[in-house]
């Protein structure tokens, strides 16, 4: 955090970042898959996270209103626990595409997700990404060892903060600032 920025942005999102034990069960969860990397890409297992929006492109301005935003919603918050509660993959046309942890929507993540104004036009569905699937077709053969590796992946996941991350100098999921729930800016 403290990068200098470069606008417009690239690849910015808000979201709820994995700390501590979370981000060590998310990370074994990973190795566990280690034998299947071939059709595979991991999430970055520094910065695993529950995204809350994403903006493709961000301008100088737009960021400061998403400051603004970000930091009103956190003040309004307190610390949370997240469950997750298993292993799933999704995609189209049949094939899979990714694979991740579903999370149970609580009150209080419907309550932070309703405090974001901005609108994605589709349901949100809670999920933190542990890989996207590379080649479908070859993922397909390993599935049921693939979800047998991450089989009784439920764990919970404190939660006391927003972080907002972009892509700065080519580094994906750079954090950038975080908003601490309860705290007044």
């Amino acid at each position: 955090m403290g990068a200098l920025l470069h606008f417009p942005l690239r690849s910015a999102f808000l979201a709820l970042p994995l700390e501590g034990e979370a981000k060590w069960q998310f990370q074994a969860l990973q190795e566990a898959l280690r034998p299947f990397e071939e059709s595979m890409r991991f999430q970055n297992p520094a910065t695993p996270h529950l995204t809350l929006f994403f903006w493709p492109e961000v301008l100088e301005l737009e960021y400061e209103g998403i400051v603004r935003q970000a930091e009103k919603i956190a003040s309004a918050a307190q610390p949370f626990m997240l469950k997750v509660t298993n292993a799933a993959t999704f995609g189209e046309r049949g094939e899979d595409r990714t694979l991740y942890l579903e999370i149970a929507l609580s009150p209080e993540l419907a309550l932070i997700k309703k405090s974001c104004p901005w609108s994605e036009g589709r349901p949100f569905k809670p999920h933190i990404t542990l890989a996207r699937i590379r080649h479908p077709q070859r993922f397909h053969v390993w599935k049921k060892k693939v979800m047998k590796a991450v089989e009784g992946a439920v764990f919970d996941i404190p939660i006391d903060r927003l972080r907002l991350y972009a892509e700065i100098e080519g580094r994906k999921q750079t954090p950038l600032e975080d908003f601490v729930f309860g705290m007044v800016g």
